[in-house]
């Protein structure tokens, strides 16, 4: 008997370490801490998320919910939505950076950073679970996480690479320059991350009529999610980065053109700042928009944040996602082309921004955000949509290019059936990443990516 109770209380004792210990990880600033001799900005995890569920977002509070966005395909020769300074697509998306930059400095210095605080309240908030893992999680600076490698073709595009190139740059043969960015969401996507994530770290599972998702989603109109995007390049490689702001931050060194394991404090730029929005009118509920930093006149950094486009729907009826003998225009993305100086165009006319990468777009990449049953990990592609690319994404035909350009719904699953047991996140791929990273602290009480140099 007092075996079986010692047994008992071993059980309850590891059950209770281990609470405590996802509760740590899962609301751990930075992957790695900052050394106590450091003196600069220090990031702190934004994670005292509204318990209360908020009321539906004004117009005056949401403006761009009044203005008359046109989501309805229009399937005529016309239909191709056209972008034009002070134009209704213009001033949507800036209508949204408007909201973002209020209390924010001028010049997004690098010591406040972004603040989450403002007029004396929280209104930003970020995901737990992005500092689990060591080598690409949440950096100490500012919370910065390791994204997509970019090269030089992908800042100006192939057909420009000989104007702007670095010495021997050919497609192919590229000096790459690493992304970091930080994501944040306004107080009513904040309660959405709050309902889905309790405060020992675990996810809440709901099942709604038959389907399991996160409790709280969908994310709910009103939502405003912004990303800063960062890279290692300099005005020298890049020219339009040339009084960009530079942030610090702990990131990896690199040596002969290969990033190492290793990481310190350098600096990065600001090159892209990616907004999305929840709109009841889009036939997705999202419209993505895209800015990208370019040496202009402007008296702040905000002014000198030029958009990139929008985009509201994948659209399944442009190659590759048909043949390329039955496909038409993009409708669902419209694009400012009139910027010259960089590549800003996304897979046949959808939206990507100058680091994304070109092949994909930006609601089909974040489409696929899907999260295997709580509980288990999955390997992409395998248990869960290929999210960041497949062979042959948009170069041909076929029935992965099919999937991946399908405009869906929270809560509808992946298109095509090949996971069932996928949870739908409601386009975060933020979500997925912590549900993963969760999911590897339940199997293994570690992160399973190892550090490679690249």
């Amino acid at each position: 008997m007092k075996r079986a109770l010692f047994a008992i209380a071993c059980s309850i004792a590891a059950s209770g370490a281990l609470a405590e210990s996802a509760k740590t990880e899962a609301y751990r600033n930075a992957a790695v801490p900052a050394p106590a001799s450091w003196q600069g900005p220090t990031f702190k995890l934004s994670h005292d998320y509204p318990q209360k569920k908020p009321q539906p977002c004004s117009v005056a509070e949401c403006p761009w919910l009044g203005i008359d966005l046109p989501t309805k395909t229009n399937f005529t020769d016309a239909g191709v939505p056209v972008w034009k300074d002070g134009g209704v697509y213009d001033n949507y998306i800036n209508a949204i950076l408007d909201y973002v930059k209020k209390g924010q400095t001028p010049d997004l210095n690098n010591q406040d950073g972004f603040k989450v605080h403002v007029n004396g309240k929280t209104e930003w908030f970020h995901i737990p679970w992005m500092a689990f893992d060591k080598h690409t999680g949440r950096e100490f600076v500012h919370g910065l996480t390791n994204e997509r490698t970019a090269v030089i073709s992908d800042f100006y595009g192939e057909e420009r690479l000989g104007l702007h190139s670095l010495v021997g740059a050919t497609p192919g043969n590229e000096q790459g320059f690493e992304t970091w960015a930080v994501g944040m969401y306004n107080s009513y996507g904040g309660y959405t991350v709050g309902q889905g994530w309790s405060k020992k770290g675990t996810p809440n599972i709901d099942t709604i009529n038959g389907i399991k998702a996160l409790k709280g989603m969908p994310f709910m109109q009103g939502t405003v999610v912004v990303k800063f995007l960062f890279t290692t390049a300099t005005p020298e490689e890049v020219s339009y980065l040339k009084g960009s702001p530079e942030w610090q931050a702990d990131r990896h060194v690199e040596i002969d053109n290969k990033f190492q394991c290793k990481r310190e404090v350098q600096k990065v730029r600001l090159v892209q700042v990616d907004v999305a929005v929840v709109d009841e009118r889009s036939p997705s509920r999202w419209v993505y928009g895209t800015f990208a930093y370019l040496d202009g006149k402007g008296k702040t950094v905000w002014d000198n944040l030029k958009p990139v486009g929008l985009q509201w729907g994948m659209d399944s009826w442009t190659f590759p996602a048909v043949p390329q003998t039955e496909s038409i225009p993009a409708r669902q993305s419209v694009l400012n082309k009139s910027i010259s100086k960089f590549e800003h165009y996304g897979c046949n006319g959808r939206l990507a921004g100058p680091v994304d990468n070109k092949l994909s777009s930006c609601l089909s990449c974040h489409g696929g955000a899907f999260a295997n049953t709580a509980g288990y990990t999955f390997a992409e592609g395998t248990y869960g949509p290929p999210v960041f690319g497949f062979e042959g994404l948009c170069t041909q035909y076929s029935q992965d290019n099919v999937e991946y350009f399908q405009t869906i719904q929270f809560p509808q699953a992946y298109t095509g059936g090949n996971y069932p047991d996928a949870m739908n996140m409601d386009t975060s791929l933020q979500m997925q990443i912590a549900m993963q990273e969760w999911a590897l602290f339940k199997q293994n009480g570690t992160a399973a990516a190892t550090c490679e140099v690249k």
